[in-house]
């Protein structure tokens, strides 16, 4: 299994790390490009720019125009696609594996040849505007950025990804150039391939699309946000909607392997799926709601468990009476034995379920070298998981499920008044 599953890893003399993953008889392959840093490496005046700037580089190129880069990968079925977290952006090409020289050089053009016209950031500010009026109209969706602005407040990491009205509409040329440059060079980068290749192919393409010069002393900023403190309170945008939209926090953890995969555990067991805790008890026994589940959210220096449920306004406040109640019963009595063998095999079978496709394990070995700089195998993660105990389980459940800290935002059409009879404590 070993000898599958191996990573390959170097670094070009420019200091861009290049990564690999054989995948023999795969007949697609997905290639990626990290930059190291997203939104939490903005400063105050550039609320947005990241992915501002992941929208700019889809856009005319030196070689190509944007249509040109769209048409070059639809036409042979690909996918182009990007994202920005808080913590890393990301671009990507997923294609049959006889496209592996277009996934490289599109991505090259993309990344270190962009020409920010003028009339191409214009173009895009109303794209983010409506970008912006698409997350406002969903209240599924507006929830989620909601609770982050009340939990997390002033710190980074409770601004919006997409930025504000006003930081969007001021960028500039000259203020997107300097932000690209000032991010934007191959040591803050790493390039994560997954197909049936041979490792010397790889390192030939990215040798022959990736060899940009390092600007001279230009390091990879190490920044380090200092842990907010989260507001454990409770926050309502009243709404004129059918379903009411809840987001329950607790308290969390930030990024480590072990604690990963702990707390994944504890979420599958909570809320996971069809068979957890959340939807068993609260959907199919109470009918309280058509949604629920649970989600772990991990940083650098904090951390987060969330709950996410939507219900009609009656019924919300038995609906989070009924999760409050499921918590307090797991610190109390802990999982069981049973519950913990299944969790543990039902993250072991989407592990390897997802092993099966190049994109998943291009972005796995991505993202172990942007947040623990080393490679975990799937025999490693496996092992990880089979060795998780029961009284290591519950006592991290019992560091995450204090109801002295728990934070409420919802969105619907409800009262204050009403909203206030909603059962949370808050004690911390």
């Amino acid at each position: 299994m070993a000898s599958v599953i191996e990573c390959k890893r170097a670094v070009l003399p420019n200091g861009l790390t290049v990564l690999f993953q054989p995948m023999k008889h795969a007949s697609s392959m997905g290639v990626g490009v990290f930059l190291k840093q997203g939104s939490l490496a903005e400063t105050s005046s550039e609320h947005g720019y990241f992915h501002f700037l992941e929208h700019m580089l889809f856009k005319d190129t030196e070689h190509r125009t944007s249509k040109e880069i769209a048409e070059s990968i639809e036409r042979v079925g690909g996918i182009l696609n990007g994202s920005t977290g808080r913590e890393y952006t990301q671009y990507y090409v997923v294609a049959i594996k006889d496209q592996a020289e277009l996934a490289f050089d599109i991505l090259s053009d993309m990344l270190f040849r962009p020409l920010f016209r003028d009339e191409d950031i214009r173009t895009e500010k109303g794209v983010i505007m409506e970008e912006m009026r698409s997350y406002e109209d969903a209240p599924d969706d507006f929830v989620y950025d909601y609770y982050f602005r009340n939990i997390f407040g002033k710190s980074p990491y409770g601004r919006d990804i997409i930025g504000t009205k006003k930081s969007v509409t001021g960028v500039s040329e000259k203020s997107i150039r300097s932000f690209f440059e000032k991010h934007y060079f191959p040591k803050n980068m790493v390039i994560s391939v997954s197909g049936n290749f041979t490792w010397e192919k790889i390192l030939d393409l990215t040798n022959k699309y990736f060899s940009f010069e390092n600007p001279k002393g230009k390091n990879p900023t190490e920044l380090i946000i200092p842990a907010p403190k989260k507001s454990y309170s409770k926050h309502l945008e009243r709404r004129k909607i059918e379903q009411f939209h809840i987001m329950l926090g607790v308290n969390g953890n930030k990024r480590d392997y072990r604690t990963v995969t702990v707390t994944q555990l504890i979420s599958t067991i909570l809320g996971g799926g069809m068979a957890s805790r959340l939807f068993q008890n609260i959907r199919e026994k109470e009918g309280l709601c058509y949604s629920i589940y649970s989600f772990p959210s991990y940083y650098k220096t904090t951390g987060l468990f969330s709950i996410s449920s939507a219900t009609s306004k009656e019924k919300a406040a038995r609906c989070v009476e009924l999760i409050l109640k499921e918590l307090e019963s797991i610190t109390k009595f802990g999982f069981s034995k049973s519950e913990l063998a299944d969790a543990k095999s039902n993250q072991m079978g989407s592990i390897a379920i997802g092993y099966e496709l190049p994109e998943n394990r291009m972005n796995n070995i991505g993202l172990q070298e942007i947040y623990y700089g080393k490679y975990f195998s799937l025999e490693d993660r496996m092992k990880s998981i089979k060795s998780v105990t029961l009284e290591e389980i519950n006592e991290t459940a019992k560091q995450l499920f204090d109801l002295k800290k728990v934070h409420l935002s919802c969105v619907g059409d409800m009262t204050e008044s009403q909203f206030a009879k909603i059962p949370v404590q808050f004690g911390g």
